[in-house]
């Protein structure tokens, strides 16, 4: 018997490397060629030109700053702040030797398609961790093929890395869940961090996990690595805190908070109904100085808005924002999966780029209905229906990530450029629970 079962692995062990192989050379191929094939007239625009500043400054002036006046002037040295987390910026400085040209752009936008395929590889150890082998594939084929994942890479933006460290924590706590151990878990507390110094909303996802820790493995060993996750995750996160401490005066900058509440506090984020408001209404709002003024002020104007229309804004908070959140289309953005519009892309004229971008549409909605039943379904008592203990654990956390950064935008702006590096997540717990169905079918049927 135990020859057979060597064997029987040994062809399980082929086949995962070969699904692996195809679904890896689909992914590099469409990274790849978006990220040459693809041209954006000002790449350093807006967010995206705050972030260059950033790496420019720090790489050329050793200061942490989205001050231009360096880039101009070399003696002058940049008014340091902490307006923007530093992982983005630290990326992008390995890669700059001056302003931004085309051959820089190039390069780093290479690099993130690099970095996008290897998230790729880790979705499929990730989902494959709680999903048999043939839905395994098929959430990584989604993710592989995603157009918002894709076209991420050829802006300098976040996501492409902040979607990197998000599915190596996933990852990373797919092994620390089989096992259980204590440095695991402060690890896993770094890369929470780590992931926050990307993008400062996950930082709260720490408390939550940890209390998630004690409830699913019980007061003592669950306080434990409760504690070792937070005890990670405040080492790692230390260093910023401090610096911004002794630099600005204050462990954190307040402007990104403010302007995250202010930008979604407008129900259909019009401005009074006004087309042409949508997804920037503070911009037509007169008293957009006044209420953005100091988080109290932008406080107040939320309390007084729910004061007089109860009904509407809690319609918009409660329904509103997760549906705009988890939508197609870019809010702020050149439509679709564009934040800003290119001038050439694969997507405009490359058959399989337009079969993959009207197939992925065409699920999308269907995809984010069957994600929210997953993060349902994860939490019922599987075991009875034989999901074993340690890929439930996986699916709660993802189901956890999930509920989190939707109540995260449901409190504050609900930006769908912000819900791309959870896609691949997305596509996992869509496909959750029509593996816990069919579990549930085959009980029954026997």
């Amino acid at each position: 018997m135990a020859p057979d079962r060597t064997f029987s692995d040994r062809i399980k062990r082929v086949i995962t490397l070969l699904t692996l192989g195809v679904l890896l050379l689909i992914s590099v191929h469409m990274r790849v060629t978006s990220a040459t094939g693809t041209w954006i007239p000002d790449p350093v625009q807006r967010d995206a030109g705050e972030y260059f500043m950033y790496a420019y400054n720090l790489k050329f002036h050793h200061v942490y700053s989205r001050d231009m006046a360096g880039l101009y002037e070399p003696g002058i040295a940049p008014v340091p702040d902490a307006v923007r987390s530093p992982g983005y910026p630290l990326f992008l400085s390995l890669f700059i030797n001056g302003p931004a040209d085309d051959r820089t752009i190039k390069t780093i936008t290479f690099a993130q398609a690099i970095l996008s395929s290897i998230t790729v590889v880790l979705c499929f150890f990730l989902f494959n961790s709680f999903l048999p082998l043939a839905w395994t594939t098929a959430a990584t084929f989604l993710t592989g093929i995603s157009p918002h994942l894709i076209t991420a890479n050829s802006y300098l933006l976040s996501e492409t890395l902040f979607a990197f460290f998000l599915v190596l924590l996933a990852w990373f706590i797919s092994h620390f869940s089989m096992r259980r151990r204590a440095w695991q878990a402060a690890i896993a507390g770094c890369l929470v961090a780590l992931a926050s110094l990307i993008r400062p909303g996950l930082q709260y996802f720490a408390v939550l996990f940890a209390l998630f820790l004690l409830f699913q493995f019980g007061r003592d060993r669950g306080a434990k690595l409760s504690g070792m996750v937070i005890l990670g995750f405040a080492l790692c996160l230390a260093p910023w805190l401090v610096r911004n401490a002794n630099t600005i005066g204050s462990t954190s900058d307040k402007t990104l908070m403010i302007n995250f509440l202010h930008h979604g506090l407008y129900p259909d984020f019009t401005y009074e109904e006004t087309p042409t408001s949508f997804g920037v209404p503070y911009r037509f709002d007169p008293r957009s100085a006044e209420i953005s003024r100091t988080l109290s002020t932008v406080l107040q104007e939320i309390q007084r808005r729910f004061q007089e229309e109860p009904a509407r804004h809690l319609r918009w908070f409660l329904i509103g924002k997760p549906a705009v959140f988890w939508s197609w289309d870019m809010v702020q953005g050149a439509g679709g999966p564009f934040v800003y519009l290119p001038s050439h892309s694969p997507y405009f004229n490359d058959g399989l780029f337009k079969l993959s971008y009207n197939f992925m549409r065409l699920l999308h909605g269907p995809i984010v209905l069957l994600a929210f039943c997953g993060l349902l379904v994860a939490w019922l008592p599987l075991t009875r229906i034989g999901v074993d203990e340690t890929p439930l654990v996986i699916a709660r956390v993802l189901s956890l990530l999930l509920i989190y950064y939707t109540v995260i935008h449901m409190v504050g702006a609900p930006f769908p450029r912000y819900a791309v590096p959870l896609r691949p997540f997305l596509y996992g717990m869509a496909l959750f629970p029509l593996y816990v169905a069919g579990l549930f079918l085959r009980k029954r049927l026997s």
